[in-house]
């Protein structure tokens, strides 16, 4: 493509503070690789942007950087869906907090079904600390039911980690294979509640 076909395809440019410009060129990039895969070059999200190349240099080494920066917002993201289902708890139990939290996660993910496929599976970038946040929240959620005597759980950090990769795995396999991924949390539900092995009282809520 010339360089006058990038010009006419160019956002109008608008004045950003520079603490603006991360947010504008993470959200043009997410409408690129929506639009066409991952196959995005810089020169086109610096004019989905509407800023010039190397504005995106400035911020963002390289494309696998805007990659990563974008999966680290939607796992932000993520974690905030997770917190306000938590803030809609009913009944206050641990259990109903842990439930409302996973929910959550779950029903972001849905929406946001095609970039989690683009930046987590076709990407093929693997990061250590990439559900970290979302760990951490988790465990406070678990071992707020253990202080309390609702959970009987010998080891919440273990029994969390494996609760959430297993979800994890579960979500990546119902977008692999076309399914409802949330007909896979309906059938996960009664697992998580096994793994949490709350009291008699706490089981219907």
């Amino acid at each position: 493509m010339s360089s006058t076909a990038r010009t006419k395809r160019l956002r109008p440019r608008a004045a950003r503070a520079p603490h603006e410009r991360p947010p504008q060129i993470l959200d043009a990039a997410a409408r690129v690789l929506l639009r066409t895969g991952l196959s995005a070059t810089i020169d086109d999200i610096a004019a989905e942007a509407g800023l010039g190349k190397g504005t995106v240099y400035e911020y963002f080494g390289s494309k696998g950087q805007i990659f990563t920066a974008l999966r680290r917002q939607y796992t932000k993201n993520t974690l905030e869906a997770g917190e306000l289902a938590v803030l809609g708890s009913v009944d206050g139990s641990a259990l109903d907090r842990v439930r409302r939290f996973v929910a959550g996660m779950f029903e972001f993910a849905v929406a946001n079904a095609e970039l989690v496929a683009l930046l987590f599976h076709e990407a093929g970038i693997e990061e250590d600390d990439e559900l970290a946040p979302v760990e951490a929240r988790l465990l406070e959620l678990v071992r707020a039911g253990v202080d309390t005597g609702e959970f009987k759980v010998a080891d919440p950090g273990f029994t969390v980690e494996f609760m959430l990769h297993g979800l994890h795995g579960i979500i990546e396999r119902a977008f692999a294979r076309g399914q409802p991924p949330l007909r896979a949390l309906e059938r996960a539900d009664p697992l998580i509640v096994a793994l949490l092995n709350p009291g008699p009282s706490r089981l219907s809520s």
